[in-house]
């Protein structure tokens, strides 16, 4: 993607609510600095190309429709061994304004397979009505 227009991450209240969630089931603090760090690593990469190989197209809730521009994807990461290891990231893509929004990030404990349907539509829907928390797209601010 060189001379391409960078994309810019537009967290939701969501994604820094899962994120939190998931930084506690890391007990040490070398252990959490870690993950935070990885995790902070592939959402640089995303602001450079959010459509790596690990990620998979997801199909969409019953009863949602997103616009034209907008895509919905999960990022699979496999960061460590165990369940726990298994890290799942959801996010929308917008082409034409260059934003990501991530808004679910769990590990294959709390969702075998992904969050209740139900549960996805509403935060989808809660992204759509604009309630992201800030715009990142520098090293470091993107998770911290």
């Amino acid at each position: 993607m060189t001379g391409s227009t960078l994309f810019s991450i537009e967290k939701t209240t969501n994604f820094e609510r899962s994120f939190k969630k998931l930084v506690k089931t890391y007990k040490s603090k070398s252990k959490k600095q870690e993950f935070i760090r990885v995790i902070s690593e592939h959402l640089e990469k995303l602001i450079i190309n959010p459509y790596p190989q690990s990620e998979r197209h997801e199909p969409l809730p019953k009863g949602i429709e997103l616009p034209d521009e907008c895509q919905f994807y999960k990022l699979v990461l496999n960061i460590a061994k165990g369940a726990s290891g298994k890290i799942r990231l959801m996010y929308l893509v917008w082409d034409k304004k260059r934003v990501i929004n991530p808004f679910w990030i769990y590990n294959h404990q709390q969702f075998e397979k992904r969050p209740p349907d139900r549960e996805i539509k509403d935060v989808i829907q809660e992204t759509f009505e604009g309630k992201s928390i800030g715009r990142e797209n520098t090293k470091n601010q993107i998770v911290a």
